[in-house]
């Protein structure tokens, strides 16, 4: 019964839809959109569609939107591009402050990292420990130096879905306090699938978004830019994107990405009440079956599709991901982008008295191909891996 190969990744990256990939197809016969002639001009007609479609999910206007290369590159853009367009004022390194949270994508933590290196003065916001981010935690820290708030929408780890309203309504509310009106920066990478994206509910100015975490293409991202927000180029090289994110464009990627956008806007409720079955059931049955295990990030406050446990019959989770690959099951410890690190600075983040569980977590994401069968199929799997490894663990104390 049980020898069906189960992916349960999404949160790391979701497979092409047939919809996408034909979009794809047909916009990769087309020329280059800076091109004058007429295969260029019919490439520049698709690009801009897709740029329309893309604010319409957004309900922002179509100049505010960017193209990038991904989630990465979006995040790097709205992080280094803020800092450079205050730097180029004349502020120097030590007088800007950014503030962010523990919990962010290596993408942001390690872009703030650098520029704290150069003397950016970085503040980290308190997190609970369901990994919400504290309101007033990021209010206290604000000051007249403070250029940037970067908060992430939804976590890729534990899934935990952010106040980002409260936190856009609080910045807003700065300047009459304390003189200044920072830009706010989320990372909506993980959220289009399950929550809306409306550009008004969340008081951003920056927003990033990825390809290939809603069935679209690898190598495509978007960033939308508030009308009036400072931003610097960090790359150059050419005028593509009114010189923001100069390139010649992925136009095949950036066709399948609007229509991957449009898909997950249409088919939200219907797709998010699906999936927070499954995640419930895995929930439900986890904790059965295993009373031991510990449910990482908030139960109520999270991704429809998210299940992040730490088991502390596990002594290595990258075994344990290589072990359940084995027996037919593929999932994560961590991000896909921590290569090389033991554990997960997310979690040790919300239980840093507990540091088993930051060594032992396990994350299932699931997704469209995913059914009520699949959730049996890794619970039993869960259920020899637990067999093996303690059954490891009594041999290795009787040698």
């Amino acid at each position: 019964m049980f020898n069906k190969r189960v992916f349960a990744d999404y949160a790391s990256t979701a497979p092409l839809s047939k919809e996408v990939l034909y979009v794809m197809h047909g916009a990769a016969r087309l020329g280059n959109p800076s091109a004058i002639y007429k295969e260029g001009l019919e490439a520049k007609r698709i690009l801009e569609v897709a740029r329309v479609e893309i604010a319409s999910a957004l309900e922002v206007r179509k100049e505010e939107i960017y193209f990038t290369s991904g989630g990465t590159a979006s995040n790097n853009l709205a992080i280094a591009g803020t800092i450079e367009a205050r730097h180029a004022q004349g502020i120097p390194y030590d007088k800007i402050h950014v503030i962010t949270t523990p919990i962010e994508h290596s993408s942001i933590l390690e872009c703030v990292r650098e520029y704290q290196r150069r003397g950016v003065k970085v503040d980290f916001a308190e997190v609970n420990s369901e990994g919400i981010v504290s309101v007033e935690s990021i209010k206290r820290k604000i000051n007249s130096e403070t250029v940037l708030v970067s908060v992430m929408y939804a976590n890729n780890e534990i899934g935990t879905i952010q106040p980002i309203h409260e936190i856009g309504e609080m910045i807003r509310a700065t300047k009459k306090e304390k003189g200044s009106t920072p830009i706010f920066h989320v990372d909506a990478c993980q959220a289009p699938l399950f929550l809306s994206l409306v550009r008004e509910n969340m008081r951003a100015d920056l927003i990033s978004l990825d390809g290939h975490k809603i069935y679209g293409p690898r190598g495509v991202g978007i960033l939308f830019v508030k009308n009036g927000t400072k931003i610097r180029p960090i790359l150059f090289g050419g005028g593509q994107e009114k010189g923001l994110r100069p390139t010649t464009e992925n136009l095949s990627g950036i066709a399948g990405m609007a229509c991957a956008l449009s898909a997950a806007v249409k088919n939200r409720e219907k797709f998010s009440a699906r999936m927070k079955l499954l995640r419930d059931y895995f929930i439900l049955e986890t904790e059965r079956r295993f009373p031991e295990a510990v449910l990482n990030g908030s139960r109520e406050k999270r991704l429809q599709n998210n299940a992040n446990f730490s088991f502390p019959w596990i002594t290595d989770a990258e075994f344990a991901v290589i072990s359940l690959d084995a027996l037919g099951i593929a999932c994560s410890t961590k991000s896909s982008c921590l290569i090389g690190e033991e554990e997960s600075y997310v979690v040790k983040t919300l239980e840093p008295m507990n540091p088993w569980r930051a060594k032992t977590t396990l994350r299932f994401t699931f997704g469209a191909q995913n059914t009520k069968r699949d959730i049996l199929i890794v619970v039993k799997n869960l259920e020899k891996l637990k067999q093996t490894l303690t059954k490891n663990v009594a041999v290795a104390k009787n040698t």
